[in-house]
């Protein structure tokens, strides 16, 4: 029988996947980040033609 406890307490993640991952997320955020703010600029830009 298993002890998953024990096996667990071994288990280590492959360095390759944190690299991945600290690489992925940061830039994911970047991007979503840009995109909202490009969203924003044009909103503004539509009311303020709106008023005019």
């Amino acid at each position: 029988m298993l002890n998953f406890k024990s096996e667990l307490a071994r288990f280590q993640p492959i360095m390759e996947v944190d690299e991945i991952e600290a690489t992925l997320q940061p830039n994911e955020m970047q991007d979503m980040l840009d995109m909202l703010q490009h969203i924003t600029k044009q909103t503004e830009e539509m009311k303020k033609e709106e008023k005019e």
